[in-house]
């Protein structure tokens, strides 16, 4: 979930946007800093689904569906397009809408990849060791100046539907006309230096990985096993239940209270081998172990056996004692 959102108010009420659609518009205006650029027949969408907005958003909405209306508010503001593949909903911004957080020298935050084009020629024709450097800052100088643009990117982040609540993480600042709406419910976990696996948050296994581990690492006390078979299981798992679910789905697995998982230490082999299981138990919040599956079979077969009983007496069959 991301906590911490930057609103430029100014922007909004110029534009005439409600507190949710500066909310949601704040989000999606970040959506080329990380989600997956799509090419189209029109140009480069970026991938954003309705399940992302709301897992991201809770203060926003729970219901995908008031997600993809207030998507279509800013559809019809001339702040974004809207398009989509047969499985996920397609974004990018308007040229009106990256006045939102233009720089003072009139730069995009996020330029066109025309621009991009450009500054690449630019650079190449730039000197590689330039003779003149900047001044180094004095000791009175801020490391983080307030007055900067901001990438509030904490989509990278651990997130989890589990109660890992032992450390925090230090949201990015911005200066200007801005509403920063922080600490939604309690911080997230802070990943420690010692996890096994991948580092690099936005490596796309990270957050999966890391909600699996931490989760694992709380009810184990141990770090699971890190190796290139794990490595590859978590990416088919990924591939399986989509990136915007799998992490949860992940920590919500090593909640499972199962003799079966128990005495595998809740594997990843066996998350993997019944991923689509797991995530509807995530879904629908609905642990089912060993015990309530012969529970439900045995009322199934009582079920069966009463139909049974009926049809002989409907139709004049053989009775027992009791019929």
């Amino acid at each position: 979930m991301q906590y911490t959102v930057t609103i430029n108010q100014a922007k909004a009420l110029e534009w005439g946007l409600n507190s949710k659609q500066a909310l949601l518009f704040a989000f999606v205006y970040e959506c080329p800093s990380w989600a997956n650029p799509i090419k189209t027949d029109t140009g480069i969408y970026f991938a954003l689904s309705k399940a992302k907005i709301v897992d991201e958003l809770p203060l926003l909405t729970d219901k995908p569906d008031t997600a993809y209306r207030l998507l279509k508010a800013l559809r019809d503001a001339g702040l974004i397009e809207l398009s989509s593949t047969s499985s996920i909903t397609l974004v990018r911004l308007t040229e009106k809408a990256k006045e939102w957080n233009r720089k003072l020298d009139g730069s995009e935050k996020y330029p066109t990849s025309d621009a991009l084009d450009g500054r690449k020629k630019i650079r190449s024709t730039s000197d590689k060791s330039p003779s003149k450097v900047g001044k180094k800052s004095g000791p009175g100088s801020e490391k983080s100046p307030t007055n900067q643009g901001t990438n509030n990117q904490d989509t990278n982040q651990v997130t989890s539907n589990q109660d890992l609540q032992d450390g925090s993480d230090k949201p990015n600042r911005s200066g200007g006309l801005v509403l920063v709406v922080d600490r939604i419910v309690a911080p997230r976990v802070e990943i420690p230096a010692d996890m096994p696996g991948p580092k690099d948050q936005t490596c796309k296994t990270f957050k999966t990985w890391a909600n699996y581990a931490m989760s694992y690492r709380k009810r184990y006390k141990a770090w699971p096993v890190w190796n290139a078979k794990v490595g590859g299981q978590v990416g088919l798992l990924i591939g399986r239940l989509g990136i915007d679910v799998a992490h949860s789905v992940a920590a919500y697995y090593l909640g499972i209270n199962d003799a079966q998982l128990i005495r595998k230490c809740h594997s990843f082999n066996e998350l993997l081998a019944n991923a689509e299981s797991y995530h509807t138990q995530w879904v629908t919040q609905t642990q089912i172990n060993g015990r309530t599956a012969r529970q439900q079979e045995d009322t199934q077969a009582n079920i069966n056996a009463a139909q049974e009983a009926a049809r002989n007496i409907r139709e004049g069959g053989p009775r027992n004692a009791f019929l």
